[in-house]
């Protein structure tokens, strides 16, 4: 397993042995490998909740990533790659910045790797209908999805998304927490960017009919938890803190998964 205590990368050079030319082209080499990945992620954010994920959001997400590919203690300058480093500054990065999961409710979902099972557990919290009672009386409906988005670490970086149903809470109810199972079989290394949906249903003014807005101050997407998997096995950072696993029952596809 890779040592991430070490605070520098010894290939990394400073001082006298530094050359401005070389590493300048060095350094624009890695830019352009992170700007690659960053458009890559970037269509996965668009298929998840395209009204929320504008240009903004790109130039936004290029920057976290670069910072998060420079946190690489693995490889030299020039060949700095994702995976091998610190990947907490993508944590709670919203597509748009107008709103994000709190604005709604008060607690985040939690997500939680089985390394026997090799299963992603994400799980919301419970919601109370009081959660709701400052949204606009037109509010009828507000739906919950959870994806991931998965990063192959390897030479390829391949990226794709699975996501889950929809999970439909009615203004003024109460709703258990509830879970949903995605599986990361045959996925030994790969970074998995858990991101959280909300879109709402209002009425209309005419009172006569309800339907799905797009107005961006009734929806968020927001990836609220960034795991990184190398050899099967969760890489940790300082700021981590274990969290209770949880196991319902594994459904029996990975398109559109149920909650349980």
């Amino acid at each position: 397993m890779f040592d991430f205590e070490k605070p520098k990368n010894p290939y990394r050079k400073k001082g006298k042995d530094y050359n401005l030319s070389e590493n300048s082209k060095l350094a624009g080499a890695d830019f352009a490998y992170s700007n690659t990945l960053a458009s890559r992620i970037y269509k996965q954010m668009k298929i998840i909740q395209d009204d929320s994920a504008k240009y903004e959001s790109f130039l936004r997400l290029k920057k976290k990533l670069y910072m998060v590919i420079r946190n690489d203690r693995q490889h030299a300058l020039g060949q700095l790659k994702l995976g091998y480093g610190n990947i907490n500054p993508l944590k709670n990065f919203r597509f748009s910045k107008k709103t994000n999961w709190q604005t709604f409710f008060m607690n985040f979902p939690t997500a939680n790797f089985d390394v026997e099972k090799v299963e992603l557990c994400i799980s919301t919290p419970p919601i109370l209908a009081r959660e709701l009672d400052t949204l606009p009386e037109r509010v009828r409906k507000v739906i919950l999805k959870m994806h991931i988005i998965k990063v192959a670490i390897d030479d390829e970086n391949t990226v794709d998304v699975s996501s889950s149903k929809e999970l439909v809470i009615v203004k003024g109810d109460d709703v258990e927490s509830r879970s949903v199972i995605f599986s990361i079989k045959n996925r030994p290394n790969v970074l998995l960017l858990c991101v959280a949906t909300v879109r709402m249903w209002l009425l209309s003014t005419d009172h006569k009919e309800e339907f799905l807005t797009r107005n961006t101050k009734y929806m968020t997407a927001e990836i609220f938890d960034a795991i990184l998997i190398r050899n099967g096995q969760i890489c940790k950072f300082e700021e981590e803190t274990n969290k209770e696993s949880h196991s319902p029952e594994f459904p029996d596809s990975d398109e559109e998964l149920d909650w349980v």
